[in-house]
């Protein structure tokens, strides 16, 4: 069992890495190609000619192929490096290949050793000498300071960009020393250790993206290195402060805490790695999660509410938030903690002319092994309080009196259908606490699955490589929260990019929809290296064209209907529901023939357009005339003449009054020119049931119609809009600006 009592650091959290966790922190990086499979040495004469080139080949322990959690590429297998008929050795039979130390005393400055056993071939760019010197049998040693970096905290005191620096310091082993004794024909040594510890340092000092930093931002970092001692393993610590607010004002935070020298080695015998979070940590998590629901009261810059809202409506508030250890008793018999974390949030549920309920709603986090690897189930428990309960029935019995014909039933119903809707709000806080606290800096930090590389080796979709564990020791008690790692694995997972529209669709002869262009602005930026390299862990699916940027239009790439469904079935390859507002409409015989609609992304994008190119034209049109106003309003106001500081920003609120005024017209000036996406409606429906968009988002409803010859019409409405003898609403759908397809 993890030694929770020493946890003693005071930072929120911390985590021991041990020599095979670090092991596999590098053989994820060789899965990606970030750390070579082989390297090239090249030998110039004084003249800068090329006289001699020689390949390094390094070897993943075979074991990786049982590490895997996904099938190797197969453009890959077979084409490791480029001499697999001289060396054929492409995963090493050595026990202690890639084998970490951690150093705690070394001259260099290096923290870890890992040994490996390279092959060499010499003189390759010359095929009558090209010789394999050796092949997978001598070792040579890699001492490497494995270190954190993170930019100069800012004003605001946080340290941002912080990154996991690999840097090799030394290179030297039994290989080394048989290098050394090489000689050409001419007496002359072919090996010179700091010309290859140089090349190697090109190949291997890198600094990555620390995943556990969350979203880039942490109060505070620290590592300590543990020796081995008696049956504890050597081990690197890392210790964190999150970002956590004290007050409902975001610079509000807690005061920094913690000290490395006061931290303690508690990974266990056996153990991987180990992850701990102290009791004191659960009372700054949930003060930190209730202050940041924290909301300004209308015009107030001081006061602070807490709201619950649903929408844009405010349907209560929420009292408090508290996070600890989930206990059982059974039988009266003594109180048991069940290695459950709770996030309990005490809110009031508003009712008009009624009192207002309190509620609980509890996150249950559930830490156990699936599949043989650690994850988090997320359960959710509802009470109401026993008013809210009783007012519910009230309600009902108030129905009782008006509508005798319908009360019993209704009062039965509703009885029984408590907890069913308690169940149902609970689904729903529930699918929204999963959403929300994947993306919080808590979960963030948690490494039972450590992102090492975040890569985009697909047009629509990032690839986030990984090491997963296996958890072995699991404690969520009074002392606080922890567990170990025990099996390591390397995995991956997909993030389709927020940022990816649909553009345009793509039509056959008989204008069928056959595919969609989807936009990837950024394409230009990996198309010389992510989307050509090809590595063991490498994940792409295929697209048909790419289309260049062509006037308003960025890269495009063109996916068939098969292809969006292959992304669909893969999960997380392509970005689903995309939000989409209807903007204009083909109206054909008092019908509604094509839609227009646009991207909320995009619509946001083009309003920012419309605003900075009104920016630029207002101020060459009107810039003498709105300096001359600012100066004479504030030479009035002040009594002395305004410094330029004061002018210019008297300037913008002109120019900001203004642009107010005008952007409405410019906006859609803009989105007309931009606008090419337009669709019958059942077209957008079909879209819409296979969840690549949403047309109108709590606006607009699929209605299905049956006729009588077994046809269907499938078409919009406005969710305001129901036909019946009393009068309604418009349908605001009918009412959008018109447009000739």
């Amino acid at each position: 069992m993890i030694a929770q009592d020493k946890i003693t650091s005071g930072f929120d959290i911390e985590m021991l890495m041990g020599e095979d966790y670090i092991k596999y922190l590098l053989l994820t990086s060789m899965e990606t190609g970030t750390l070579p499979w082989f390297s090239i040495s090249k030998t110039k004469d004084s003249f800068g000619n090329v006289i001699k080139t020689d390949h390094t080949f390094t070897h993943p322990p075979e074991e990786l192929n049982e590490k895997r959690l996904y099938p190797v590429h197969p453009d890959f297998v077979g084409n490791e490096h480029p001499f697999l008929d001289l060396v054929t050795t492409v995963y090493s039979a050595q026990e202690d290949e890639f084998k970490v130390t951690i150093l705690t005393d070394n001259e260099l400055g290096s923290n870890i050793r890992v040994k490996v056993y390279p092959s060499i071939i010499t003189d390759t760019n010359n095929p009558a000498k090209i010789k394999k010197q050796i092949e997978n049998v001598l070792s040579m040693n890699l001492d490497i300071k494995l270190g954190l970096s993170h930019d100069t905290p800012s004003e605001d005191g946080l340290i941002r960009n912080i990154k996991l620096k690999v840097e090799l310091l030394d290179i030297n082993g039994d290989l080394i020393i048989a290098a050394a004794s090489f000689h050409d024909e001419n007496g002359d040594p072919v090996f010179s250790k700091e010309d290859t510890l140089a090349k190697m340092k090109e190949d291997i000092d890198r600094e990555a993206p620390f995943s556990m930093a969350g979203n880039g931002a942490l109060q505070g970092i620290d590592i300590k290195i543990f020796p081995a001692e008696d049956e504890i393993p050597a081990a690197i610590g890392v210790y964190i402060n999150l970002v956590l607010q004290k007050g409902p004002d975001k610079t509000d935070l807690f005061e920094q805490r913690g000290n490395v020298d006061d931290a303690q080695n508690f990974l266990p015998k056996d153990s991987k790695m180990a992850f701990g979070i102290p009791q004191a940590s659960f009372s700054r998590l949930a003060k930190n999660l209730f202050q940041q629901m924290a909301v300004l009261k209308e015009n107030s810059t001081t006061e602070y509410h807490y709201p619950l809202i649903d929408g844009d409506e405010e349907i209560g508030k929420i009292k408090g938030v508290s996070i600890y250890a989930e206990t059982k008793q059974v039988n009266n018999g003594p109180i048991q903690f069940t290695n459950v974390l709770v996030i309990d949030i005490h809110g009031e549920y508003a009712l008009n002319n009624l009192p207002d309920p309190d509620f609980n709603l509890r996150i249950r986090l559930i830490p156990k092994n699936k599949n043989g690897l650690m994850e988090f189930d997320i359960d959710v428990d509802l009470s109401l309080s026993p008013l809210a309960k009783l007012i519910v029935i009230l309600l009902e019995i108030a129905l009782t009196i008006a509508m005798p014909y319908l009360g019993a039933t209704l009062l039965l119903f509703t009885v029984a259908a408590i907890p069913i809707a308690e169940y149902v709000f609970a689904k729903k806080a529930a699918d929204k606490a999963d959403g929300q606290l994947d993306n919080s800096s808590f979960l963030d930090a948690l490494p039972h699955k450590l992102v090492i590389e975040r890569r985009r080796w697909d047009p629509l979709y990032n690839t986030l490589h990984q090491l997963e564990i296996k958890a072995d020791n699991i404690a969520v008690n009074n002392l606080g929260f922890a567990f170990s790692g025990g099996d390591i694995f390397v995995g991956r997972r997909f993030e389709p990019l927020d940022n990816t529209v649909i553009r345009s669709e793509v039509r056959d002869s008989v204008n069928h929809i056959t595919g969609l262009h989807y936009r990837v602005a950024d394409y230009n930026s990996f198309v010389n290296n992510d989307f050509q390299f090809i590595f063991p862990a490498v994940d792409r699916l295929p697209y048909t064209e790419v289309l260049p940027p062509q006037g308003f239009e960025s890269f495009r790439i063109h996916l068939t209907n098969d292809q969006i469904q292959e992304r669909v079935d893969a999960k997380n390859r392509l970005l689903k529901s995309i939000p989409y507002q209807p903007k204009r409409i083909d109206l054909q015989d008092g019908q509604i023939f094509k839609i227009m609609a646009a991207s909320d992304l995009e619509l946001a994008e083009i309003k920012n357009t419309a605003r900075s190119l009104l920016r630029n034209e207002l101020t060459a049109q009107n810039g003498a005339a709105y300096r001359t106003k600012a100066i004479t309003e504030l030479t009035a106001e002040l009594g002395r003449t305004p410094d330029e500081t004061e002018i210019k920003d008297r300037v913008k609120i002109f120019v900001d009054a203004d642009i107010a005024v005008a952007l409405p017209a410019r906006f859609e000036k803009e989105l007309d020119l931009r606008m090419t996406f337009d669709l019958q409606p059942s077209e957008f429906a079909q879209l819409q049931k296979k969840e690549l968009l949403v047309l109108g988002k709590e606006q607009l409803e699929i209605i299905e119609m049956k006729r009588d010859d077994g046809s269907h019409t499938i078409y919009y409405r406005d969710i305001r809009y129901h036909p019946s003898p009393e009068p309604q609403p418009s349908d605001n759908l009918l009412a959008l600006p018109k447009y000739k397809s």
